[in-house]
């Protein structure tokens, strides 16, 4: 590596080179918050604590620190993994931003080795599912108590949308009458339909929030006159959960697995769930060469639908 600029006091510092690589992924939450975690490994005093500035690394650098994480008995591998594989990112970014300087380093390959045992990964909800009891037991219970929160739970059950979906709808964004709603997230804007049963409700809840004087255009509003804040849902879900003496570990993506599950075992081909659950269908038949109207994908979504014939 040489560096055109060899006087270090011209140099960004590395919080500003580390910010400078977040920023480009300031358009989704996690996805910033993960990679910031992730480079406090290498850079952080109690974890690998790199000292020098980011311009002298080397790469015998990179191998100690791989080195760290393989030896690592407080992570699993998929933990390990996903550190790396950020790590590897922000190098290729540096690489390629300040290419003008003359920044290169060999990311390490052939001494690249992971260890054949790892701790286990920690208990996780990813398989936890709820049944159509339990929904329609939490459902029944917010509708005495929060009738906000019955609206924003059969949403998530019915539409199976992740949160920072339902974070982004504002008002304009819900059409009532046509049964669906727009929304964005991790995977661009998408739409999701729901039931003529909670169409009923949600247009009941539009006449009475017009009646508010909201300067918050979010579709659903907290006490504080703002945007539902996301652990405020997975709080309040959890609580219920407690309260209802349902001993799982639910989040506001329990519901989509739980509403692909379902699907699933109703027989839905697998190109219609992930046309219902706005996952990107790879087949090149579909993309280029299947056009689908509003009307085939509400008759897609009620002909899938595993709870029409329940009291929600």
């Amino acid at each position: 590596m040489t560096l055109t600029d060899t006087n270090p006091d011209n140099w960004e510092t590395n919080k500003e080179i580390v910010q400078k690589y977040l920023n480009r992924y300031s358009h989704s939450r996690d996805s910033y918050n993960g990679r910031k975690y992730a480079l406090q490994y290498f850079f952080q005093q109690r974890y690998f604590g790199y000292k020098k500035h980011i311009f002298n690394l080397q790469q015998s650098d990179l191998i100690d620190y791989f080195d760290y994480l393989n030896n690592l008995d407080t992570v699993c591998l998929r933990t390990k993994l996903n550190k790396w594989t950020v790590m590897r990112s922000f190098l290729q970014f540096i690489m390629e931003y300040y290419s003008h300087m003359g920044f290169l380093v060999v990311i390490p390959r052939y001494c690249i080795h992971w260890r054949t045992v790892h701790p286990e990964p920690r208990k996780t909800n990813k398989e936890v599912l709820l049944t159509k009891r339990e929904i329609i037991l939490l459902l029944n219970y917010v509708k005495n108590w929060k009738y906000q929160y019955y609206l924003i739970f059969r949403l998530f059950a019915e539409t199976g949308m992740r949160l920072g979906e339902f974070h982004s709808i504002n008002v304009q964004d819900l059409f009532v009458e046509k049964r669906y709603v727009q929304t964005v997230g991790k995977t661009g804007r998408n739409v999701y339909y729901f039931s003529k049963g909670l169409a009923r409700h949600l247009a009941l809840y539009l006449k009475e929030r017009s009646l508010q004087d909201y300067e918050c255009d979010a579709l659903f509003v907290s006490p504080l006159r703002q945007r539902v804040a996301k652990r405020s849902i997975n709080g309040y879900l959890s609580k219920c959960m407690k309260r209802l003496g349902i001993k799982k570990r639910v989040s506001s993506h329990t519901f989509r697995r739980t509403l692909n599950t379902f699907r699933k075992k109703m027989g839905c081909p697998r190109e219609d769930r992930k046309i219902l659950l706005c996952h990107r269908v790879n087949d090149v038949n579909f993309r280029c060469y299947t056009l689908l109207k509003y009307q085939d994908f509400i008759k897609l979504r009620d002909t899938w639908d595993p709870y029409k014939n329940l009291q929600l």
